[in-house]
C-alpha cells in the first residue's frame, strides 16, 4: 500500500515538473514570436543578377559554338560564327565592281589615251568607207531599175522582175542609212575622245564609284555580323543551340548573367512605405558572410501594390498590403553572387 502512495506520488511530481517545462518553453516563444518589435525595417529577399540574350542579327548555320555554360567570358569575346561563305563571296563581287568603276574614272580623269583615239578614227573611216560603197552600189541599182521599167514598157520583161529589183533598191537604201547611224555615232565617239570627257560623264562616274564603295561597306559589314560577340563580361547561363543548327535572326543563342549588375527586391508593408525613398539606401547580409553587410540603393518603388485581399475594408486589412521596392547592389559585387538568400535592412 505504501508503494503505491509513493508511485503516485512520484507521477504527480513528474506531471509536475513536464507542465512547468511546457510553461517555460511557451514563455521562450511567446517573448521570441510575440513580442517582437513591429517597428523593424528588415526584409528578406532573394539577389538576382540580369541576364542578357545573345541574338544575331542574321540567321545560318552555326559553324563555331565557343562557349559552355558556365563559362565566364569578357567582352568582345566571340560566342558563335555563323557560315560566311555567301557573304565572302558578295563582298569579293562588290570589290571588284569597285575596282573596275574607279578604273574607269580614272580613266576619265585622264582623258583619252592615243591609241583609243587611234581606233575611234579608224572605226570613223571604216564606216564611212562603207557608207560610200554603199552610195556606189544604189546608184548603180538605180540604173537598173530604171533599164528595167523601160523594157516593161515595151514587153520585155515581166512586172515581177521589175519589183524584184525595186526590192533591191529599198533594201540597199536602208543599209545605207544604217551606215549614215553608225557614221554619225563612230564620229561623235572620236568628237568626244579628241576634245576630252565633258564634266557631266565624270560626275555620273564618281557616283558609280560611290555606289560600290557603299556595297563594299554593306558586305564586310554584313560579314562582321555573322560573328556574335559577347556585348559585356559575364557568365553564361544556359546555351540554347547546337553546333552545326540553322538558326534565324533573333534566335537566343545564349543567355548570359551579368554579375556586375546585382540587385534584390523586397516587399514593403504600406504601412511602412513614407519610410522608402527612391535613391535611399540599406544594408544587406548573408548567411555566406555572418557579422558583414554591403550597401545597396533603392532604384525604385513600384506604384502598384501587390498581395492585396479583394476587400480591403479596415485599417488592420491595409497594412497587409505590399510594395515591390528593388534596391541596386552597390558594393561587394566580387563576394555576392546571384541566388543568394538575403536580409535588407532599410535606412
Amino acid at each position: 500500500m505504501v508503494k503505491e502512495e509513493e508511485k503516485e506520488a512520484m507521477r504527480k511530481k513528474i506531471a509536475l515538473i513536464v507542465v512547468v517545462l511546457i510553461l517555460i518553453t511557451l514563455s521562450v516563444l511567446g517573448n521570441r514570436y510575440f513580442n517582437r518589435p513591429s517597428d523593424t525595417n528588415s526584409y528578406s529577399g532573394t539577389i538576382e543578377a540580369n541576364e542578357i540574350p545573345i541574338q544575331p542579327e542574321l540567321g545560318g548555320r552555326i559553324v563555331e559554338l565557343s562557349v559552355r555554360e558556365g563559362q565566364v567570358i569578357k567582352a568582345g569575346d566571340i560566342i558563335a560564327k555563323l557560315d560566311d561563305s555567301q557573304a565572302k563571296l558578295t563582298l569579293a563581287t562588290a570589290k571588284s565592281q569597285q575596282v573596275q568603276a574607279q578604273a574607269k574614272l580614272d580613266d576619265l580623269l585622264g582623258g583619252a589615251r592615243a591609241e583609243e583615239i587611234r581606233r575611234l578614227s579608224y572605226l570613223v573611216e571604216q564606216a564611212n568607207a562603207n557608207l560610200s560603197s554603199l552610195a556606189l552600189n544604189i546608184k548603180f541599182e538605180e540604173n537598173n531599175l530604171a533599164n528595167d521599167q523601160k523594157l516593161l514598157g515595151s514587153g520585155g520583161i515581166s512586172k515581177q522582175v521589175v519589183d524584184a529589183q525595186q526590192n533591191k533598191l529599198d533594201t540597199l537604201k536602208a543599209q545605207y542609212e544604217s551606215a549614215q547611224a553608225n557614221v554619225n555615232a563612230a564620229q561623235a565617239s572620236l568628237d568626244q575622245a579628241q576634245a576630252g570627257n565633258i564634266q557631266p560623264t565624270i560626275q555620273a562616274q564618281k557616283a558609280a564609284v560611290d555606289i560600290t564603295a557603299q556595297s563594299v561597306k554593306a558586305a564586310e559589314l554584313t560579314l562582321s555580323k555573322l560573328i556574335i560577340k559577347s556585348p559585356t563580361s559575364g557568365q553564361v547561363l544556359y546555351r540554347h543551340v547546337e553546333l552545326g543548327q540553322v538558326v534565324n535572326s533573333g534566335t537566343t543563342l545564349v543567355t548570359m548573367l551579368d554579375p556586375n549588375d546585382l540587385w534584390i527586391k523586397i516587399y514593403v508593408p504600406e504601412a511602412k512605405l513614407s519610410q522608402v525613398k527612391v535613391g535611399g539606401t540599406g544594408l544587406i547580409a548573408v548567411d555566406s558572410y555572418p557579422g558583414k553587410t554591403f550597401k545597396g540603393q533603392i532604384l525604385y518603388v513600384s506604384n502598384q501594390a501587390e498581395f492585396t485581399p479583394k476587400n480591403v475594408q479596415t485599417k488592420e486589412e491595409r497594412t497587409t498590403t505590399v510594395y515591390a521596392v528593388k534596391l541596386s547592389i552597390t558594393e561587394g559585387k566580387d563576394q555576392l553572387k546571384a541566388g543568394m538568400p538575403a536580409d535588407v535592412t532599410l535606412q
